[in-house]
């Protein structure tokens, strides 16, 4: 099997070193695990926000909150926590220390993708991640594009060898953020008339042109097949589905499978794109099926003689690295987005396009479900849940001796 590298290779290097409705009735959890409420007040606005796409490491948990945390993020939802068992280890023991502030989704290692038990072997390590703490299942665009058995060939998304891994899912009750092909420009020709040219250009490696590649239709109808495959399990598709090139196409996913929701993760520049009331319109029509997320890249590695250095990427890559200083107007061009109602402003990763997006001038209703209550919904309220659950079998293992 040959590893997916043109897709892990970035992440890595920027961050190691190391069904929707039967969540209406939201469960009690101990106040100890629950969001930071003095954060809320310390914010410059009444702004409370999840950030559940993020890319990082234990040692940048702690800044990360450091930095934001007064802004009004809540949580945050490391999406890489890891697909060994020794780095989810030390990836919880860490997140376990910040009460119910980080949350951990398990990654899929493909390694052993030609076991033909891969897909019941791979459920059972998911199982013993959720027990201990984790909170959902990151499956990466390699999935399609770069997973391979021995034999060469492409493992599609829909594969049936990994029914299990999807079925386990829904029946723990953790969501399936799942990342299926890329933006229409990186399975056209990377020239200069390419409009993402300046970001192919630094990273040629996305570039997914040529027969080499399912097409891009190819690997949606791939994903959309897998979701209404599994309805009772939950799937964020990120990126808004990987398709805000086409509002019309995500709309019709959404109201065909109940069972899916977006993440708008690095992708404001493309949706944004759209007239400002189309979009309002269909943040409006989903608001509870729409969850806020940045795709922020943030690791704190060794340097050259052992000293921390900060990994950060806001986005996407940049021809200059960003710096702390660069996180808040990162997120305030989220939030201006959002919330503005400016004809045109600039989108939060000029890289991916040089030109302007329209603001939304979304309602507070809506803003809040997108920016905190579907994520508390659908992430934070069950694994809460089931922590506490957790807590109140130990310490009745423990009366019991």
């Amino acid at each position: 099997m040959s590893r997916p590298s043109r897709f892990g290779l970035v992440l890595i290097a920027l961050v190691s070193c190391v069904s929707c409705d039967r969540s209406k009735t939201q469960p009690r959890v101990p106040a100890d695990l629950q969001a930071d409420a003095a954060i809320a007040e310390r914010a410059p606005q009444a702004r409370r926000f999840i950030d559940t796409h993020t890319h990082t490491n234990a040692p940048a948990y702690d800044l990360i909150l450091r930095e934001l945390g007064p802004r009004g993020l809540q949580r945050f939802i490391n999406l890489s926590g890891g697909s060994s068992s020794e780095a989810r280890a030390e990836n919880l023991a860490v997140a376990d220390q910040f009460g119910g502030r980080v949350l951990l989704f398990h990654n899929i290692d493909w390694d052993d993708i030609d076991n033909p038990n891969f897909g019941v072997e791979e459920a059972a390590r998911l199982e013993v991640s959720v027990r201990a703490g984790f909170a959902g299942v990151k499956v990466s665009k390699a999935l399609g594009l770069g997973v391979r058995t021995e034999d060469g060939a492409l493992v599609a998304v829909d594969d049936a060898r990994l029914d299990p891994i999807w079925a386990r899912a829904g029946q723990l009750g953790v969501p399936i953020a799942i990342h299926t092909a890329d933006p229409r420009a990186f399975f056209e020709p990377p020239t200069p008339d390419n409009e993402r040219f300046a970001e192919l250009s630094l990273a040629p490696g996305w570039s997914f042109y040529g027969d080499e590649f399912p097409s891009r239709a190819e690997l949606l109808e791939s994903r959309d097949r897998l979701i209404a495959n599994h309805p009772a399990t939950t799937f964020i598709l990120l990126h808004l589905g990987n398709n805000p090139e086409d509002v019309d196409y995500v709309d019709e996913l959404l109201q065909k499978n109940r069972n899916a929701l977006v993440d708008v993760a690095a992708r404001v520049g493309e949706f944004g794109r759209h007239p400002a009331a189309e979009m309002k319109a269909f943040f409006e029509r989903h608001a509870e099926r729409v969850v806020f997320g940045t795709d922020i890249m943030m690791g704190v590695v060794p340097g050259p003689r052992g000293d921390p250095r900060l990994r950060l990427t806001l986005g996407s890559i940049s021809k200059e690295p960003p710096t702390l200083e660069s996180i808040a107007p990162f997120y305030e061009s989220h939030f201006r987005y959002f919330e503005g109602t400016d004809k045109a402003i600039a989108h939060p990763v000029p890289i991916q396009g040089d030109w302007n997006v329209h603001p939304v001038g979304l309602g507070h209703d809506v803003l809040q479900k997108i920016y905190l209550d579907n994520a508390e919904r659908v992430i934070a309220a069950p694994w809460l849940a089931r922590r506490a659950a957790n807590a109140v079998r130990a310490t009745a293992a423990q009366l019991g001796r």
